[in-house]
């Protein structure tokens, strides 16, 4: 009499010393499963599917041909087709688990279109409520005047855009940036010094500088220092050292233009 699926992989681990535990690592089949496997107890294995899936993995772990097994079982459970198309069902009941929760295209779409039919009525309601647009008030621009002809100053009058200083009243120039300078920072070697240094109304850096550290700035309109520790810190203007005054609080500040 021929050994039935589960002893001939029973003997096949007994034979070799492996336990259930060890093949369960092996195989990543749970221990219960593989030995109702070797007990042939097919009623507490899951679908067909799955115990072909579970007897190729053994027997190969066994190092046994899967296929004389795979034959024993198609025949144990009468199956006339190959385990490709008999043991795989036909037609699948649930939907994958990734589309299991998927919402229908068309009700995404329908979704949309009622969003969309609701901006457009109430768009429409405050037109109506709202009435017309006011057109915008056109501003009010100077009269275009033509110069008479004749030399200037007799009797010409100024052209589109020019106007006239009221008498007495000097012009004044606007107010210009002088020459850009480079700001340079260091710190002695010994020491260290917490700075904030404020370039052109932007904060440029804001930390404690370590000892023999420089930092350099090109300034062109404002440059200010607050300096944690003044005995430690050197500034510089173009190459030159500026005095650092004695601050509130032992926290002195400079401020340099490009004026000074």
């Amino acid at each position: 009499m021929s050994s039935t699926i589960g002893e001939t992989l029973s003997s096949a681990r007994r034979a070799q010393g492996v336990t259930l535990t060890e093949a369960e690592v092996a195989t990543c089949i749970r221990a219960k499963r593989l030995e109702a496997l070797e007990k042939d107890d097919w009623d507490a294995l899951p679908n067909p599917a799955y115990v072909k899936g579970y007897i190729i993995s053994y027997a190969k772990f066994l190092g046994l041909d899967p296929n004389p097994l795979l034959e024993q079982f198609r025949k144990d459970f009468g199956f006339a087709q190959p385990p490709s198309e008999q043991l795989v069902p036909r037609e699948q009941v649930v939907a994958p688990r990734d589309q299991a929760h998927a919402i229908p295209f068309r009700a995404v779409a329908a979704v949309i279109a009622v969003i969309a039919v609701g901006v457009l009525v109430v768009w429409g309601i405050g037109r109506l409520v709202s009435g017309p647009e006011e057109p915008l008030p056109i501003p009010n621009t100077p009269a275009e005047s033509t110069s008479t002809t004749g030399p200037a100053g007799e009797g010409a009058t100024p052209g589109v855009g020019e106007t006239q200083t009221p008498a007495g009243q000097e012009t004044t120039a606007p107010a210009t940036l002088g020459e850009p300078f480079t700001l340079r920072v260091e710190v002695a070697p010994t020491a260290a010094s917490w700075l904030r240094v404020t370039i052109d109304g932007l904060k440029a850096y804001e930390g404690t500088l370590p000892g023999g550290e420089t930092k350099e700035w090109e300034v062109t309109d404002t440059a200010v220092i607050r300096i944690g520790k003044a005995s430690a810190v050197t500034v510089y203007r173009d190459g030159e050292v500026v005095e650092i005054p004695p601050g509130a609080a032992d926290v002195p500040e400079i401020t340099l233009t490009t004026q000074d």
